[in-house]
């Protein structure tokens, strides 16, 4: 029996070894390994975050833009301006600051927006500041008229500022998984 007992032991001794070398080494590489997870975790969970920050504040100010720009357009405040001037430089420094979190597509309407916006807010600058003076021809005073509500009606048909908002709302959608 002791024979038999010592095979056996001889037998066992190296699979035990393999065992626990095998434990030991499983807790090394899953400790490794749970590091790294835990480290992309925390920093893909920051991003994320941050970019969805990104996207509401530029849903925000697009909104808060437009709503300005219209009540400028009805009312011509000279302080509004001066409001909407600052707002304007606001958002395009938020933008270019923020562009590596943005999509070209997304960057492209920006630009649009922006320019449309500008463009707006120039058409009723020029109408509420100019139609008031005396000395402006017919003429003149008929392209504002027209420009002013040329401009107006971008803000009721929402085009293209409706492109932007529709592309922010997918992109939310598609990080946050919503529609899968």
């Amino acid at each position: 029996m002791n024979n038999s007992l010592a095979e056996f032991v001889k037998l066992m001794v190296p699979g035990l070894v393999a065992v626990l070398g095998n434990i030991i080494f499983y807790w090394i590489i899953k400790s490794k390994i749970d590091k790294k997870i835990e480290k992309h975790k925390i920093s893909y969970s920051g991003i994320f975050r941050e970019k969805i920050e990104i996207y509401k504040s530029l849903l925000q100010r697009v909104f808060d833009l437009k709503q300005k720009i219209q009540q400028y357009q009805y009312f011509g405040i000279e302080k509004l301006g001066g409001e909407i001037r600052t707002d304007f430089n606001n958002f395009i420094s938020f933008y270019l600051v923020n562009q590596p979190f943005l999509s070209e597509k997304m960057i492209t309407n920006i630009q649009t927006v922006i320019h449309e916006l500008q463009g707006c807010f120039d058409d009723f600058f020029m109408h509420n500041s100019l139609s008031i003076k005396d000395g402006i021809s017919p003429e003149q005073l008929n392209k504002l008229v027209n420009k002013f509500f040329e401009s107006g009606n971008k803000f009721k048909t929402n085009h293209p500022f409706k492109d932007l908002e529709n592309t922010i709302i997918a992109e939310m959608r598609i990080d946050l998984k919503i529609d899968q």
